[in-house]
């Protein structure tokens, strides 16, 4: 089977692995890479200011009722009013800062939630991603002034936990002097963005035709008999999707 697909075959149900959350993730095309904004903590920070807000309220009204209380009781022959008032601003001084402690953990809450929700975003991206090669392009200056075009392989790969990753390499490299003209370079920098795009399309296109078929023939499998027969399907289908694409006429852009 041409242009490598053989190997496709070999990540036939086996999922991304996680550190394409992360550390792997610059091994991907810059337009693919998932990056999830930070999460805002402002509802966090509100609700810590009006705890404490709070608390400060309480405490001067809990001293404030506390002495009312206290100066009516002792010096004025003040009654069982006077004495709940006095109560209620000795507890109300004692507990003021419950309500730091409130806000604080209601604003843990609210980060739980929305970091449980970053993560199954996260997860979730990560199911969608398919191991089959891509191509991407980049330009840089070197120390001599001069421009240098490369076209970068993103190679997926499997790893020790039968999950797979991907690895990045330079697979061609064009390197324009100082005074070269920039019509040239941007019209090489079009040229190799355009078939960096029509060749991961064609083998995107391979993996779905491979993937779709082994799925829905494992919908079916029960044993490693019928496991081997979803694999030799998605094979065919592999096959006659490369067979069927050199019958075609090559596209023109």
């Amino acid at each position: 089977m041409a242009d490598g697909a053989q190997g496709m075959l070999a990540f036939l149900g086996v999922p991304a692995d996680p550190r394409l959350l992360d550390q792997d993730l610059a091994n991907l095309p810059a337009a693919e890479q998932h990056r999830e904004p930070a999460i805002s903590t402002r509802q966090h920070d509100r609700l810590v200011a009006a705890g404490s807000l709070l608390t400060g309220i309480t405490l001067i009204g809990g001293v404030a009722l506390a002495l009312y209380g206290g100066w009516q009781l002792l010096f004025h022959g003040g009654g069982a009013f006077d004495g709940v008032v006095a109560a209620i601003g000795v507890l109300l001084a004692s507990t003021h800062w419950g309500w730091v402690h409130v806000a604080e953990y209601i604003g843990l809450t609210i980060d739980d939630r929305q970091e449980r929700a970053v993560e199954e975003r996260r997860r979730s991206w990560l199911t969608t991603l398919g191991p089959y090669p891509r191509f991407s392009v980049t330009t840089s200056v070197l120390d001599d002034a001069s421009t240098r075009i490369e076209r970068v392989l993103h190679q997926p790969v499997l790893t020790p936990q039968h999950t797979f990753t991907f690895v990045r390499k330079t697979d061609a490299a064009t390197t324009y002097d100082a005074d070269a003209p920039v019509e040239d370079i941007a019209a090489t920098v079009e040229t190799m963005r355009r078939q960096a795009r029509l060749e991961t399309d064609r083998l995107r296109e391979l993996w779905e035709a491979a993937s779709t078929t082994y799925a829905a023939a494992l919908l079916d499998a029960h044993d490693d008999q019928q496991r081997l027969a979803a694999e030799r399907a998605a094979a065919i289908a592999l096959s006659d999707h490369i067979n069927a694409s050199l019958l075609e006429p090559p596209v023109v852009e």
